[in-house]
């Protein structure tokens, strides 16, 4: 399948969401992940303030929660030399470098 998602759920064009590019595929909870000719080495689903990962998508494999203290060692334990700033290779949702907020004690 050519389109990437968050979930197993049938995916629906976004042409008319703000702050969402055309390309881009939205699930139906909301979430999208990029879609382009070239997919980006890192792929970061939109923010959600229920958790205190953000979901990230590593070289088109499967993705993963990654608290913000976890994510620039995971990235660069598979891809050393990439510039995070790179907009082609690492792709935000929405919200770049922002995670949710956490409060020890809690899940």
């Amino acid at each position: 399948m050519k389109l990437l998602q968050r979930h197993k759920k049938p995916a629906q064009p976004v042409a008319a969401t703000p702050g969402v590019r055309a390309e881009d595929v939205v699930d139906s909870e909301g979430g999208s992940f990029h879609h382009a000719a070239q997919q980006p080495l890192v792929d970061i689903a939109p923010y959600a303030s229920d958790t205190r990962y953000r979901l990230v998508r590593l070289g088109g494999g499967q993705t993963e929660p990654l608290a913000r203290e976890e994510f620039v060692p995971r990235v660069h334990q598979l891809y050393p030399e990439l510039d995070l700033d790179d907009a082609e290779l690492v792709h935000w949702a929405d919200r770049p470098w922002e995670w949710p907020p956490w409060h020890p004690g809690t899940a």
